[in-house]
């Protein structure tokens, strides 16, 4: 396959089963500029154990704001030899069709799918479907990164709900530099396309970048994923994206 003709300065997230692309866009001329995906690491006590085991049955909701929030949830429940299909007791809400990909994935089912994680999204969503009135007798749980800010639990608290937030993992980011490095290319227009692999690759850039300022700092990069589930996780965090397409050969 041959990359597009016009060599381009592109970004990515580096990653062994990216090799042969990015191989075959420095072919074509073009500059790539790989950057280090974030590690993740499961929060895990005594307390925080006892909570999750007991959230399946003293909870209406639980909310998923992101796909390592669902997958450190279930790993902490697959630990603990917990039933997956307990969740099924359970309403739950995902926050955006990546997330509600990733419960597919264990067949598991998402009650709501929101467009976003927005607070302002999430909380109408909910009203729609709660009810304004029964909102004050609604018990919700966010498993969540312990650095993780959002107005929800306000919003849902000022709506009269109950709500329990609880970090489960914790994003590591060991390489400042790397951070300044990233947010000097985008906000000088050094990059001119940077290429999204997977929703993983949406939260990393989230953590690069503050979500508020990510619209801005893309403005003069063009924004493109690898495939569908990818696109709408951008899209879902004002990331306007397009589908990266390699040409066949000629």
């Amino acid at each position: 396959m041959k990359i597009i003709s016009q060599p381009k300065t592109y970004a990515i997230f580096a990653n062994p089963a990216h090799r042969k692309l990015v191989d075959e866009l420095e072919k074509n001329g073009s500059k790539v500029f790989q950057f280090a995906p974030l590690k993740t690491e499961k929060i895990e006590s005594a307390k925080n154990i006892e909570i999750i085991k007991n959230a399946l049955t003293e909870y209406d909701w639980v909310i998923f704001p992101d796909v390592y929030a669902v997958e450190y949830f279930l790993e902490i429940l697959e630990i603990q030899a917990i039933d997956l299909f307990e969740l099924d007791e359970i309403l739950v809400l995902a926050c955006g069709e990546a997330v509600a990909d990733r419960l597919r994935f264990v067949q598991l089912h998402a009650d709501i799918i929101t467009s976003s994680g927005d607070a302002n999204v999430v909380l109408t969503t909910l009203l729609n479907y709660v009810g304004e009135f029964e909102m004050a007798n609604t018990r919700f749980f966010i498993p969540k990164e312990i650095e993780f800010s959002s107005d929800l639990k306000k919003r849902l608290i000022e709506a009269n709900a109950q709500v329990t937030e609880m970090p489960i993992y914790q994003m590591l980011i060991n390489d400042k530099m790397e951070i300044a490095k990233i947010k000097t290319l985008l906000k000088g227009g050094a990059i001119d396309e940077f290429i999204f692999t997977s929703p993983e690759d949406v939260i990393f850039i989230k953590n690069y970048v503050l979500p508020e300022i990510l619209p801005e700092m893309f403005s003069e990069t063009k924004i493109s994923g690898t495939n569908e589930i990818t696109i709408r996780s951008l899209n879902e965090n004002k990331l306007k994206a397009v589908r990266f397409y390699k040409k066949e050969r000629g």
